[in-house]
């Protein structure tokens, strides 16, 4: 059998144009092929035909941004912008049909602001702020500050950044779920995002610099509040959130403890990382009256045994000082541990680690060692010792 062979001679004006036809047709089609998948893959519903996609879909339906399509958004504006997009997105169809997508799935650069501004800008739209707060958008935009770094849940509820998409199962995500899930409060920032770039920037975390009126409670004006505060809120942290809201991440339902709200809340560590007022010059020897009567007081700022790196703990913590617990049947004195977890020699251990038999056993270190060198008075107070020795000396 014979093959077919195409055989077109270009010397003749026929030929010719018979080719440049053919060539013509061919890169029409093309071009109208590409143009309308890119169509297709710019409408939301493509989005979510792959089931990964499908939290994002949904949260996107049940919000006000539901009337924009999603590429209106995550690509910038511009021929270019869009023909590098869909190139790169040959990326998310290689992870889609290999399963090897990230969980959550996050964006890997912000959204960009002059996106936000193709609706959100003071010469189309007046920003609403509520209440009495001061928000310049257009000193933060100057500042490189991203929309999305206040605004980061207006349109998918922060469910990658909470994690929901973790729990719930792709297919099981529908409108009734998303609204479930998405919550309008997430769209605004809490007082303490802004207290924390604040922090991070150098710029000013006074009250009326984002207030046009403050209105302090009278339980504040009282003299004692530095002191009394701590008190309400152990009773009620809840009292000190609506002011002074915080960014620690919880599961939804979890109810946070007030030491993790305070080393969680950069309004409340800036204060608790300084030296309080009632830590007066003794109270390394005096402050074992106030833990007896409020030990968990105590540890809203400190930690019995050393604190993580990137803990807001204080650097002081209960066993820098007073030493791992004697082991049972342990009868003579080793000193305390160092910062380092070792043993430093001559130092002794706070009363709750010394050995059992240390009131029989003390009088021999005391008398080698004597009060000065073994350190005796850097936990306890000159009076200590009347309690029972009261006659000269000798109990």
């Amino acid at each position: 059998m014979g093959k077919w062979r195409l055989k077109l001679d270009l010397s003749t004006t026929e030929n010719r144009l018979k080719a440049f036809i053919l060539v013509c047709g061919l890169l029409i089609f093309i071009g109208v092929a590409t143009v309308g998948a890119i169509q297709i893959t710019m409408e939301p519903d493509f989005c979510q035909s792959c089931h990964e996609m499908r939290p994002e879909y949904y949260t996107w339906q049940v919000t006000s941004h539901r009337q924009f399509r999603c590429t209106e958004c995550h690509i910038e504006p511009g021929l270019a912008s869009l023909l590098i997009h869909k190139i790169s997105a040959v990326k998310e169809v290689y992870l889609h049909f290999t399963g090897t997508y990230p969980r959550p799935i996050k964006m890997e650069n912000p959204i960009p602001n002059n996106t936000c501004k193709k609706c959100h800008s003071p010469g189309n739209r007046q920003f609403t702020v509520s209440g009495d707060l001061i928000i310049p958008h257009d000193r933060h935009d100057a500042k490189g500050v991203y929309c999305v770094d206040c605004h980061s849940g207006v349109a998918h509820g922060e469910i990658a950044k909470r994690k929901v998409t973790t729990r719930i199962q792709f297919l099981a995500w529908n409108e009734t779920v998303a609204r479930e899930q998405t919550d309008g409060k997430l769209a605004k920032p809490k007082m303490n995002t802004c207290l924390e770039c604040h922090t991070k920037r150098n710029v000013t975390t006074r009250c009326e610099a984002c207030h046009k009126t403050i209105a302090i409670p009278t339980n504040h004006e009282q003299e004692d509040w530095w002191y009394q505060h701590g008190r309400l809120a152990m009773k009620d942290i809840d009292y000190c959130n609506k002011c002074h809201s915080f960014s620690l991440q919880t599961q939804e339902g979890t109810k946070v403890s007030t030491r993790d709200y305070v080393r969680g809340n950069v309004f409340c560590y800036t204060c608790h990382r300084k030296w309080p007022q009632s830590h007066t010059a003794d109270w390394k020897i005096v402050h074992k009256h106030s833990a007896r009567k409020d030990k968990d007081g105590c540890f809203i700022c400190h930690d019995q045994n050393k604190p993580a790196v990137n803990s807001t703990a204080t650097t002081t913590y209960c066993a820098k000082c007073h030493g791992p617990t004697v082991l049972p049947g342990q009868t003579t004195f080793t000193g305390g541990s160092n910062q380092n977890g070792g043993v430093q020699s001559g130092k002794p251990q706070g009363p709750s680690s010394h050995p059992s038999n240390w009131r029989q056993i003390h009088p021999k270190y005391v008398k080698e060692k004597g009060t000065g060198t073994g350190r005796c008075f850097e936990c306890h107070d000159t009076s200590n010792c009347f309690r029972c020795h009261t006659n000269g000396g000798k109990t």
